[in-house]
């Protein structure tokens, strides 16, 4: 029974994710105020929450890692995959002018980390990858009036700085059956 719910909890926080849009750069549009991310920053601590229940039952239950859902919506990688990127889209896309409640940023952070670090642990193996991972567009970001860095010091963040982290998030993708076309159509 314990195994069930932790299932369900996976497949909750997978939909719950999803329905806040269907890519990282809808996700932040979705949630542009005018001003800031507010809508999406505010959801943070119950994502958190959910997302660290996971990673527990995950060392309570390693089994669960094998459940799999065929539904994307559904489904935990893309549902993580989806939430680090649009985290990431906000640190590095999103202008410095912009005020993000850093305390929630931080707490979203450390929980990816926290999760990602126990699949790389656990469940990640070392191997060749087989897909590229795309640099996300910001055109859909551009055209809602969402202020953007430059596109070089975005695409260095990606390409340079995140190479390694994004990296383990097409391990993820890969192991789980998904593809970054399932967070980039």
């Amino acid at each position: 029974m314990p195994v069930l719910s932790a299932v369900g909890l996976e497949s909750k926080l997978s939909l719950y994710i999803s329905s806040m849009g269907k890519t990282p750069q809808q996700i932040l549009a979705n949630a542009w105020d005018g001003e800031g991310f507010a809508s999406f920053l505010d959801r943070s601590p119950e994502l958190c929450q959910m997302l660290l229940q996971h990673t527990l039952n995950h060392y309570s239950y390693p089994v669960i890692h094998y459940f799999h859902n065929n539904d994307p919506k559904m489904a935990i990688a893309p549902g993580v995959v989806l939430l680090d990127e649009t985290h990431k889209l906000l640190r590095y896309a999103v202008s410095e002018s912009v005020a993000k409640d850093e305390l929630k940023m931080e707490m979203l952070q450390t929980t990816l980390f926290t999760f990602l670090k126990m699949l790389k642990g656990n469940f990640i193996e070392k191997r060749e990858l087989e897909e590229l991972v795309p640099l996300p567009s910001l055109e859909n970001l551009s055209a809602k009036g969402i202020p953007l860095e430059e596109k070089d010091k975005v695409k260095n963040a990606f390409n340079l700085k995140l190479k390694e982290h994004r990296k383990k998030l097409t391990s993820l993708l890969e192991m789980d059956g998904w593809s970054w076309r399932n967070i980039y159509p």
